[in-house]
């Protein structure tokens, strides 16, 4: 689903869960899911339809550049986001996956990086899907 329609993103690393050893200086990385099962209806029979599935998908995009450009690399990081929004927004249901997908909550966080050689911008981006059981 996400993951294929976002892996035609020019220099970009698309992956499940966190990468491997191989970190190219843009990622974009479908993580964690958070799932909550509800009764959509009483159903005795516990049939079709009766079961509502309420996830939340988190899409990590995660930029970094050497030297002191915070500008810029904020830039690239809100511009892969804009890209993942845009994927689910076209496509709701995630290649048929869910009945329903959208965006939802969004953090940002930036700063230099862990050895203070560059900038890193990371936007973590909650996509709310709805699937009827």
């Amino acid at each position: 689903g996400l993951q294929t329609q976002l892996a035609g993103a020019q220099g970009v690393l698309v992956c499940l869960d966190e990468p491997g050893p191989y970190q190219p200086d843009d990622i974009i990385s479908v993580g964690d899911v958070h799932q909550q099962y509800s009764p959509e209806s009483v159903v005795g029979s516990g049939g079709s339809h009766w079961l509502r599935e309420d996830y939340t998908i988190t899409v990590t995009v995660d930029v970094y550049r050497g030297g002191d450009d915070a500008a810029g690399v904020f830039a690239r990081a809100r511009q892969l986001a804009d890209l993942v929004v845009a994927v689910v927004r076209s496509d709701p249901s995630l290649g048929g996956a869910v009945d329903r997908g959208k965006p939802g909550t969004v953090q940002h966080t930036s700063g230099w990086s862990e050895d203070h050689k560059g900038r890193q911008a990371v936007v973590e981006i909650g996509i709310d899907c709805l699937k009827t059981l």
